[in-house]
C-alpha cells in the first residue's frame, strides 16, 4: 500500500518483514553490519556418596552459558536500535538420591533443585514484529520424584512428579527501565506449569519363539501455565490439561523387524503453545495450537 510520511511518500508492504530496506524512512526495515563476542568459563562439580549398594545421594552444582547473538527480524535495527541480546548464564544446583527396592525391581528417584538465571534470553512475537530481549534475572527452583516398577513378569509401570515453581522475581529489572522487562517481574515463565505429573504402563509377551506382542500407554498432565509474555492477559492462559498415547505392536523375538500402531493425544485435547498479537488487528490475540490428536503405523526393520 502507498502512504506519505512528512513530506516523503514511500510505497511499503503492510509487514514490516515484506518490506524493502533502507528506504530512509525511520520506521521502516534497515540493515546493520555489526559484531557480537562473548566467552564464558562451563564447569560442573559433582559429589555422591553411597549409602548402601543400592541407595546413593548426590550434590551438583553446575555454571551453564548460552551464547548471545543477533535478532535477525528485518526491523531489528529500526531507528538505530541494537540488535543484539546478550548471553544467558545459568547456575544450578541440585541434590538428590537416586534408590532401588524390592530385588531392583523397583526404582525411585527424588532431586531438589535451583537455578538462578542471568540475562534470560525472551523471545516474543508483537504481532508485526520478532523480538529477543534478555531480563536481568530469572529463577526456578522446585523437586523432582520418579518412580519404576516391574509389576509382574510382563508389566512395567513408570510414575513421574515435578513441582516446579518458575518466575521473573520481584525485582527480575535490575537496573533497566524498559517497560517490556518491568512488566514481567514477579510473573511466571512462559510454559512452565508449577505441576506436571506423567505415567506410563509397558505389556509385552512372546507368542512362541519366533514373535513378540507389546502394548503401552503414556500420558502427561499440567497445571495453569502462561503461553505469552503478556502477564496479565487472560486469554494467555492455557489451563490444566491431561493427554495420552497408546502404543501396539507385533515384532520378531529378534528385534529385525516390527509393526506399531499408535496414536498420540488419544482424545484430542486441544491446547495452546503460544499467545501473540494478531497482525493488524489492534487489541485482538491469537494463538499456536498444539498437535491435536494423530494416528498412524509404524514398520520397523533392522539389518
Amino acid at each position: 500500500m502507498a502512504t506519505t510520511i512528512g513530506n516523503l511518500n514511500a510505497a511499503f508492504n503492510c509487514f514490516p518483514f515484506a518490506t524493502p530496506a533502507d528506504t530512509g524512512v525511520p520506521i521502516l526495515p534497515a540493515t546493520f553490519a555489526d559484531t557480537f563476542q562473548d566467552d564464558e568459563l562451563v564447569y560442573t562439580s559433582q559429589a555422591v556418596y553411597e549409602f548402601s549398594d543400592t541407595v546413593r545421594g548426590y550434590a551438583s552444582y553446575t555454571h551453564g552459558f548460552k551464547s548471545g547473538g543477533f535478532n535477525l527480524d528485518s526491523t531489528a535495527a529500526v531507528g538505530g536500535a541494537d540488535p543484539r541480546f546478550d548471553s544467558e548464564k545459568i547456575d544450578a544446583l541440585e541434590l538428590g538420591v537416586k534408590s532401588e527396592f524390592a530385588n531392583r525391581r523397583v526404582r525411585l528417584n527424588a532431586t531438589l533443585f535451583d537455578y538462578d538465571i542471568e540475562d534470560f534470553q525472551v523471545l516474543e512475537f508483537t504481532g508485526v514484529q520478532f523480538r529477543t530481549f534478555n531480563v536481568p534475572k530469572a529463577r526456578s527452583r522446585g523437586a523432582e520424584f520418579e518412580l519404576s516398577a516391574v509389576a509382574g513378569q510382563h508389566v512395567t509401570l513408570n510414575f513421574g512428579y515435578t513441582f516446579a515453581d518458575s518466575e521473573y522475581p520481584d525485582d527480575c529489572a535490575g537496573n533497566l527501565d524498559a517497560a517490556s522487562v518491568r512488566s514481567l517481574c514477579g510473573a511466571k515463565l512462559t510454559n512452565a506449569p508449577e505441576n506436571v505429573v506423567s505415567f506410563g504402563a509397558n505389556w509385552d509377551d512372546t507368542v512362541g519363539d519366533r514373535f513378540l506382542v507389546f502394548a503401552s500407554v503414556n500420558g502427561r498432565w499440567e497445571d495453569d501455565r502462561r503461553t505469552s509474555t503478556q502477564p496479565n492477559l487472560a486469554f494467555d492462559i492455557q489451563e490444566a490439561n491431561t493427554k495420552a498415547n497408546v502404543r501396539v505392536g507385533l515384532g520378531s523375538y529378534s528385534g529385525r523387524w516390527a509393526v506399531e500402531l499408535w496414536s498420540n493425544n488419544v482424545t484430542d485435547e486441544q491446547t495452546k503453545n503460544v499467545t501473540f498479537n494478531t497482525p493488524l488487528r489492534v487489541g485482538s490475540r491469537s494463538t499456536f495450537l498444539e498437535a491435536p490428536r494423530t494416528a498412524g503405523a509404524t514398520l520397523r526393520l533392522t539389518f
